[in-house]
């Protein structure tokens, strides 16, 4: 049972972000023995920042910790936002921008 007291320091606790949502890069799947050879998290980042800078929602780009997804020779990317959860696996730069445009057309 919570009392008023409590609910007033959960009150208290709590802030409106300035950001709508959180695109999520795995870093463990560039270190996995199957993940991928050449792409690396932080260049699949720096995609999604560029292709998600223009909506009228603004997302975080972050990397996490393991997803779950783990692919095969690829990066599992996520995007959290307007109550919808949307996955990718992406094994190239290129993919990363399709994945993108694919998230923003979703989003926006």
């Amino acid at each position: 049972m919570t009392s008023s007291h409590d609910s007033a320091a959960l009150a208290a606790l709590l802030v409106k972000p300035k950001f709508g949502g959180a695109a999520l890069v795995c870093g463990d799947c560039e270190q996995r023995s199957d993940g991928p050879s050449k792409l690396r998290s932080k260049q699949v980042r720096k995609v999604f920042k560029r292709e998600l800078h223009r909506l009228p929602l603004r997302l975080r780009v972050v990397e996490c910790s393991c997803l779950g997804i783990c692919p095969k020779k690829a990066i599992a990317v996520a995007v959290l936002a307007s109550g919808r959860p949307l996955a990718a696996e992406v094994q190239s730069e290129e993919q990363a921008e399709l994945a993108a445009a694919g998230f923003a057309r979703s989003l926006g």
